[in-house]
């Protein structure tokens, strides 16, 4: 569950700090909603599973010995599973407090 709100925090920020940033960089204000969207959860995908998946697969023998597999499993598919419900929070918080 932690990883879960994690990676909903993380895309809810960068979504509303995508969608100010139009404001400041001509090629993000000529983005459309959807590019919006997929731009954000790209982002949030790299920010969020970048070191579980590192640790999983690229430094394996880095880690920690009390770190499992069954762990960063469950670590990686609950910040992803987050980051879809990050992204309409983020909407929601977009429409609704900043406007």
């Amino acid at each position: 569950m932690g990883g879960f709100f994690f990676g909903t925090l993380v895309a809810a920020v960068v979504m509303v700090l995508l969608c100010n940033a139009g404001d400041f960089s001509p090629f993000i204000a000529k983005l459309h909603a959807l590019a919006q969207v997929i731009l954000t959860a790209l982002i949030s995908l790299v920010i969020v599973d970048a070191k579980p998946l590192a640790y999983k697969t690229v430094w394996r023998d880095r880690r920690c010995s009390f770190v499992l597999d069954e762990d960063l499993t469950a670590t990686l598919r609950g910040r992803t599973f987050g980051i879809p419900a990050g992204v309409v929070i983020g909407i929601l918080i977009q429409n609704y407090v900043m406007n």
